[in-house]
């Protein structure tokens, strides 16, 4: 049995009439992923794949979930939402790109807690 958001996101590519193939090259998941996720198979899908799934078909994420998208922060460093907003504007490529570059010039920044 799907689940609800294999539902929503089955319902969503058929409403798009978008391909599979077509959702690979602007999301950067893999076509056989898309497709585990669409029709249930894998139940577990990385947020950041949702995120850009529903991006790339034009919709919200919590058009693909059944729970709401909390509102962003507003912190205390304009810094991070501004990078924040960049990084969502940006391809998935893009968005690794920016991600590799950070973490060489700050390694300390991005170590894990234990060290590695």
């Amino acid at each position: 049995m799907m689940n609800e958001i294999a539902q929503r996101l089955s319902a969503a590519i058929a409403a798009s009439k978008t391909s599979y193939g077509e959702l690979s090259k602007r999301t950067g998941i893999p076509k056989s992923a898309i497709q585990r996720y669409a029709t249930g198979v894998t139940e577990k899908i990385p947020l950041e794949r949702l995120r850009a799934l529903a991006s790339a078909l034009g919709l919200s994420l919590s058009a693909l979930t059944p729970w709401e998208e909390a509102a962003p922060v507003r912190d205390e460093l304009p810094e991070i939402t501004m990078i924040a907003r960049a990084g969502q504007k940006m391809s998935p490529e893009r968005r690794q790109d920016m991600l590799r570059l950070l973490q060489i010039a700050f390694p300390e920044e991005f170590r894990d807690d234990d060290g590695a």
